[in-house]
């Protein structure tokens, strides 16, 4: 093992030499088990991240119609609120490693099928709305545990920084995967036909992915159930998770904000290809610089969280993150300048992400093992929130307009968030205290429990697991 354990009650408060800035932006890559998660996590992302663009640009390619886009997108996402309940209780009854090997071959298999009826000359509008909704079931099975995975690879007191560093790494593939994505279509074949070699590569990259699970540690991958949910089924685990997550003020807030914010905020993103075509009017390169935008803003808003986990006030991050997200896409929306709505964009992403950031490591933080799974399907439940806003902002803007749509939605969401801001005594309360030093992760806390090395809860004492972080 790569880290020196102390023996077991002996101070685990070790002094270590000073990290520079950079070095701590990317702490937990230090940790081998995340470095891997990472890479496969980039891969996966990417490969999404592609399969995004390929799908909304053969949904305009057969029909012709923005609302296309809301149509596939409401395909994915419907899955994402019915199933991903399901993915929950899989991931906190099952070994994540091997939940997360079997599902993401699923994603890979659905990309193989649409691969080959475009290469066939076969595809039809059915067929890209089919896999969308197929996607979204496998993606439904394998996000919860991806999510619930994170705390198990690093120390506690690195969270928030593998948390942000896992979410600018999907905001690189944002940037990097359509733009890949786009590129390659006019060099394999052009239109239509150009998306089955893209295909391809998006299976290349799924697998590469699931290659990559195979190297994470096969200790601490299960959930510890608490006694009372010793003989659940499988139907009372997961009412047993909303029952949790209802009795819990502090995470009934939190996820209802989690929920809420990618009904209007992850539209805007579906619509830039409009953007580019009627506001802006240039073609393709514009459609590129918006989605590059929303991804660099992304990773400056992730990049600055990674440095943000000694700041106790974090009610007050994603009461930021809100303003800035809804101001600078209502100012995208009103600007007549091409390059002065890409900055708004920008800049509206990087509160977007840091609000997503916050929410994301206060709920890691503070939810038991036990529930970790089925209240990460309730945080992946937010993304199918998405087609929800997505459907009625295409038809406003093929009716009004894309700006007056985006407007209308920028204005709709400021009033609702810091309405909630306002009302709730619980979301203006949250502060949460910088981690305690942790020596072990989880899951190597764990290998050395099976090893007979460490009792359990000397393990808990090790990686913080006996300790509240959290005051609400």
């Amino acid at each position: 093992m790569a880290l020196n354990t102390p023996p077991a009650g002996q101070d685990h408060e070790a002094v270590r030499p000073p990290t520079t800035n950079w070095r701590r932006t990317f702490l937990a890559l230090e940790d081998r088990d995340f470095a891997i998660y990472f890479i496969g996590n980039m891969g996966f992302f990417m490969a999404m991240q592609m399969t995004l663009i390929l799908r909304g640009y053969l949904a305009v390619e057969i029909t012709g119609r923005a609302t296309a886009i809301g149509i596939v997108a409401l395909a994915e996402g419907i899955p994402l609120l019915i199933v991903a309940p399901i993915g929950g209780v899989l991931a906190d009854r099952l070994n994540k490693r091997t939940l997360l090997g079997i599902t993401q071959t699923l994603v890979a298999a659905v990309n193989l099928a649409l691969a080959v009826l475009i290469i066939a000359g076969l595809l039809e509008f059915w067929h890209v709305v089919a896999a969308a909704a197929s996607s979204g079931i496998a993606i439904s099975l394998v996000m919860p545990a991806r999510q619930a995975v994170v705390p198990q690879l690093v120390p506690q007191h690195r969270l928030m920084n593998a948390i942000s560093l896992q979410m600018a790494g999907m905001n690189l593939s944002r940037i990097v995967g359509p733009a890949i994505g786009g590129a390659l279509i006019a060099p394999l074949g052009g239109g239509i036909e150009g998306t089955g070699g893209v295909y391809v590569i998006t299976v290349a990259l799924f697998t590469l992915s699931t290659f990559t699970v195979r190297f994470l540690p096969a200790h601490g991958m299960t959930a510890r159930l608490e006694d009372n949910q010793e003989g659940e089924g499988f139907l009372q685990r997961m009412a047993g998770g909303f029952a949790f997550v209802a009795r819990t003020p502090l995470f009934r807030v939190l996820l209802a904000t989690a929920l809420v914010m990618p009904f209007f905020a992850l539209p805007v993103q579906q619509i830039l290809p409009v953007f580019s075509d009627q506001v802006f009017a240039r073609g393709p390169s514009a459609l590129g610089f918006m989605i590059s935008a929303t991804g660099v803003g992304g990773i400056i808003g992730a990049l600055a969280s990674a440095n943000l986990e000694g700041y106790e006030r974090k009610n007050r991050l994603m009461l930021i993150g809100i303003l800035i997200m809804g101001w600078c896409y209502l100012a995208f929306a009103l600007s007549d300048s091409f390059w002065i709505a890409v900055a708004f964009l920008m800049i509206g992403s990087a509160g977007r992400m840091l609000f997503m950031v916050t929410n994301n490591t206060v709920i890691q933080a503070r939810v038991p093992d036990a529930y970790r799974g089925r209240v990460m399907s309730v945080l992946m439940m937010s993304f199918g929130t998405q087609p929800l806003g997505v459907l009625p902002l295409t038809i406003a803007a093929d009716m009004f307009g894309p700006q007056i749509a985006v407007t209308g939605l920028s204005i709709l969401v400021l009033t609702v968030m810091l309405s909630v801001f306002t009302f709730s005594t619980t979301l203006r309360g949250i502060t949460l205290r910088p981690l305690t030093h942790a020596d072990l992760s989880p899951a190597q806390a764990a290998r050395l429990v099976d090893e007979g090395k460490l009792t359990q809860e000397e393990a808990d004492e090790i990686t913080g697991r006996d300790s509240a972080a959290i005051s609400s």
